[in-house]
């Protein structure tokens, strides 16, 4: 039987990378992680987002769409703490129409044949909870982030959700606002819960 590839989702700070850590822990799947900090347009990005952001929007967009093409190559089960098509919802807040239009084209070609993920797991928090997770993790590309843009980004997630929801794909919603599940087992536990419900928890590992 094919083991699944989930995905984490969500706006920046949510604790996306945390949680596909534990998850590849409990179900012994591989962990894939994207290396945020390689991306060498990042920090011109977010002080400067019209003028960099086609070249960081591309810079993504290949780096993950090779990221892709070597977990087809895996046999385990795999937890993502990223979905590939962030890059389209990032894109969109970034890219004028022109840029966009050619950065749609360019990713529909890249992943017409790429693996996809079985699960999507989509996390949200409030954007006071959204702002303390960045300040702790203490990046210095992220300092520019501005409220409308993380704002932004939970609102296009949420859209996200519900056109993955209206098409039938096995996707999850989790407000993480009151949870701190690093810390906390229960909250962990309480999350691995319904993503185990999401994808057959009786088929796999538990905690």
């Amino acid at each position: 039987m094919k083991k699944p590839f989930i995905a984490i989702e969500g706006p920046i700070g949510v604790g996306k990378s945390s949680l596909a850590h534990q998850l590849s822990q409990s179900y012994h799947f591989y962990e894939a992680k994207e290396i945020v900090g390689e991306n060498p347009y990042l920090s011109d990005f977010y002080t400067d987002i019209s003028k960099w952001s086609f070249q960081t929007e591309m810079f993504f967009l290949c780096h993950r769409y090779k990221d892709y093409q070597d977990l087809a190559e895996h046999t385990d089960g795999i937890v993502s703490d990223y979905h590939i098509y962030k890059n389209k919802i990032f894109a969109r807040n970034t890219l004028n129409d022109t840029e966009y239009d050619k950065f749609s084209r360019i990713y529909d070609i890249l992943t017409e044949d790429l693996i996809s993920p079985d699960f999507t797991v989509i996390l949200d928090a409030d954007l006071s909870v959204l702002k303390q997770r960045i300040a702790k993790r203490n990046r210095s590309f992220e300092a520019h982030i501005e409220d409308s843009y993380l704002l932004k980004l939970k609102e296009d997630y949420a859209n996200y959700y519900n056109s993955l929801k209206n098409e039938g794909h096995a996707v999850l919603w989790i407000d993480t606002t009151n949870l701190d599940f690093v810390q906390n087992e229960a909250d962990y536990a309480y999350v691995f819960n319904q993503i185990n419900e999401l994808i057959g928890g009786h088929e796999h590992e538990s905690i």
